[in-house]
């Protein structure tokens, strides 16, 4: 790997790539608290109860989650840091957003759940955003199929630290689904400066070592082995199909990120799809389509990862396991996606989203089973396989993106598409208020799962 950088330099030739790459991934490691939203959502409501309003409820938080998911334009402001000040710089201003927003929650949940909205939802995801979007987009299929492990894996470990520190004794809700001891409450706004020092000092690592190649104009591979020519003929053969049904090439030289950005070389993307203006492309049907799939998609999403653990605690009482339960599933949402894109680049995409769709409400309409047949060792596996068909949808959504409208209009069109996860919780919201409301209070199970 050649590049300009100084401190990377000191290392043999050889070493190069790994330590740029480890950075990478120590990175999207810090990011991976996202995935985690459904363990800490007990905890965070809980406390808003005891400390600001005893009328909020667990569905009502889904407004944070949403934005959470990714403020839907830091992506492009991603983009254009990391080419005015490299990929170094540029990750370190989302870091010190990203970071420095999570130990201000430490103060704004004490004081109300809007503010905790902004600090949390709107500052931190915009942190995310800008720092993961520094990183990818320069790099080719390996390379960001290791990085994106470390966003999962990111969540794989924070899942426990959280509950451990939060419930070191693993103390149950009571009959309404709360926590309500006080010792346990007290923690949760310290989780907040626990998980940003943490973060801090991994990105300060990170960062150090973190690298463009010396020809980022290029979009050098760290790896010298892409088989450009046979990229180029591939990608070439997938223009003769029409771009929602095509059989869309995933070689080594693709990947899909933790948000389903795919990644490739220049020479790649330029034979993707027709250049389009931006105005045709917003006022393409197709976009339309793409932004009504997401928007619904992510209604079921939003649920089934926001919720499950609050669902599982109506008939699991141990905190530990639900928190193995939030660990493993946010792996699973992870590297579903590698299966998901492999079976679009064999069918298309239309065919594999309408799987990914129907398993997960097939999954979704049969968790009640679950419940009655008491077997935490099913609900572990149900949770995982419907965190699988989430990794579905943030896969193939930006794949169809990517497939149809080109590398150009990529950014400003996933970004519009990705707006309309912040319309998706209005639904969860009615539903919420209808389980209230019709629902008698002599059934306080089904009220739980409908609060």
């Amino acid at each position: 790997m050649e590049t300009e950088d100084h401190l990377i330099k000191l290392f043999p030739p050889k070493w190069r790539a790994p330590v740029v790459i480890t950075a990478g991934v120590v990175l999207q490691f810090t990011l991976g608290l996202v995935y985690t939203f459904g363990n800490i959502l007990p905890y965070l409501t809980s406390y808003i109860r005891w400390k600001v309003n005893p009328e909020q409820t667990q569905g009502s938080l889904i407004w944070l989650q949403s934005l959470m998911s990714g403020f839907p334009f830091s992506m492009l402001t991603g983009g254009y840091l990391e080419r005015l000040l490299g990929a170094r710089w540029g990750a370190a201003f989302g870091s010190v957003i990203y970071t420095g927003s999570l130990a201000l929650s430490y103060f704004s949940i004490q004081e109300s759940y809007f503010l905790l909205i902004v600090t949390m939802g709107l500052f931190a995801s915009f942190g995310i955003g800008v720092t993961y979007n520094c990183w990818l987009p320069h790099r080719v299929g390996l390379v960001s199929g290791i990085i994106t492990a470390g966003f999962g894996g990111g969540a794989f470990i924070i899942s426990p630290v959280q509950t451990k520190f939060i419930n070191p004794e693993n103390l149950n809700v009571n009959e309404e689904g709360y926590f309500t001891q006080t010792e346990l409450l007290e923690r949760v706004p310290q989780l907040f400066l626990l998980l940003a020092l943490i973060f801090g000092v991994l990105q300060f690592i990170g960062l150090f070592f973190l690298a463009d190649p010396k020809n980022t104009n290029n979009n050098e591979s760290v790896f010298q082995d892409e088989n450009e020519e046979e990229n180029k003929d591939q990608e070439i053969e997938s223009q003769k199909r029409p771009l929602l049904k095509s059989r869309c090439s995933i070689t080594s030289s693709h990947s899909h990120t933790s948000y389903g950005i795919i990644t490739t070389t220049t020479a790649a993307l330029s034979l993707t799809a027709p250049t389009i203006s931006t105005k045709k492309v917003l006022n393409s049907d197709t976009f339309i389509c793409l932004f009504l799939t997401l928007l619904l998609n992510g209604i079921w999403v939003q649920t089934t990862s926001g919720l499950f653990k609050a669902y599982g605690q109506t008939f699991i009482h141990d905190d530990f396991f639900l928190a193995t339960v939030s660990s493993f599933a946010a792996a699973t949402n992870c590297f579903s996606r590698i299966f998901w894109g492999a079976f679009a680049d064999r069918a298309s995409y239309r065919l594999t989203m309408s799987i990914a769709c129907s398993l997960g409400a097939a999954l979704m309409w049969t968790l009640g089973l679950v419940e009655l047949l008491n077997s935490s060792f099913l609900f572990f596996i149900w949770i995982c396989a419907m965190f699988s068909c989430v990794g579905a949808t943030y896969s193939l959504v930006p794949y169809a993106t990517h497939r149809c409208f080109g590398c150009e209009n990529f950014g400003v069109a996933y970004g519009c598409v990705h707006i309309s996860l912040t319309w998706s919780p209005i639904p969860l919201l009615f539903i919420s208020e209808f389980g209230n409301r019709v629902i008698p209070a002599s059934m306080p199970e089904w009220r739980r799962v409908y609060h």
